[in-house]
């Protein structure tokens, strides 16, 4: 089994993996429930064990349905949903510290943000061994917590086994503090005119250092990830509000309505009204 760090060199002292487990659950989503756009400081494997819908993976959006599987790296804007009259049910987990690199693109950090795969066969040890770590992370057991994390260190080592001309794993990447700074103020000022200029120079850094860093950590720009936050608002007002097109648009941000349409279309595969059709409550 071959394990590099996150620069393609080989590490022999990653070759013991003892993985952490942070939550294990299983879902059923209709509709009328959209998860919202979210970030994770650690990685998360998902099985969709039945229905229909996307993953929306910041600038992509996947059609998925029964027996897909997805590993998301940590600090990746995602969300999942289902398609409409559909019940989107999958089991997850998520561990901490590791990176899964993908050896079928090497050298772009583009294509590390997620692993997705149909599993044409073994749909059965998948299933089963989510359940088994959804059971034991959330039982009261005596060592359930160990047995979780031994079940998911057993997963993720027949994974790499299995794809190991596909896959690796690496230490995960560290967030610095500026960068989390940034990625908070963002959150919290997504409605502003917002500049990378600005950004810079809160966090004492020239543009294109802030570029490369924000994107070491979160593997999209400091104004990619504005304007996930800003679809992300948008979801929720399209679903919950009667806010117009024109009003939502000014809310999250946007100057130009033409913009903001052609911006969520790009990002969802919906136009905004397209959307709130599908997935009003």
């Amino acid at each position: 089994m071959e394990i590099l760090d996150k620069h393609g060199n080989d590490k022999s002292d990653m070759q013991n993996i003892y993985l952490k487990v942070l939550y294990a659950k299983k879902f059923s989503t209709s509709n009328n429930i959209n998860s919202r756009i979210h970030f994770h400081p650690f990685t998360e494997f998902y099985f969709i064990l039945d229905g229909k819908g996307k993953f929306s993976i910041e600038d992509r959006v996947i059609d998925t349905s029964k027996d897909d599987f997805f590993i998301i790296n940590s600090n990746v804007g995602h969300s999942i949903y289902s398609s409409k009259d559909e019940n989107l049910v999958y089991i997850s987990f998520g561990v901490d510290s590791i990176f899964v690199k993908n050896l079928l693109n090497d050298n772009d950090i583009e294509e590390d943000k997620y692993i997705y795969k149909n599993i044409e066969e073994n749909q059965e040890y998948f299933i089963k061994s989510f359940d088994i770590i959804n059971e034991e992370f959330n039982s009261t057991d005596i060592f359930a917590q160990s047995m979780a994390n031994a079940k998911a260190s057993e997963f993720v080592i027949s994974l790499l086994r299995k794809f190991k001309d596909e896959i690796v794993i690496t230490n995960d990447i560290k967030i610095n503090k500026q960068i989390d700074y940034i990625k908070n103020f963002i959150d919290n000022n997504y409605s502003e005119d917002i500049k990378l200029e600005s950004l810079s120079k809160m966090a004492y850094m020239n543009k294109f250092h802030l570029i490369a860093e924000f994107k070491q950590s979160y593997r999209v720009t400091p104004i990619d990830y504005l304007i996930l936050k800003r679809i992300e608002v948008t979801k929720n007002l399209l679903i919950s509000t009667n806010h117009s097109m024109e009003e939502i648009s000014s809310i999250v941000g946007f100057n130009s309505q033409s913009y903001f349409n052609q911006v969520f279309r790009k990002k969802v595969g919906l136009t905004p009204s397209q959307f709130r059709k599908n997935h009003r409550i």
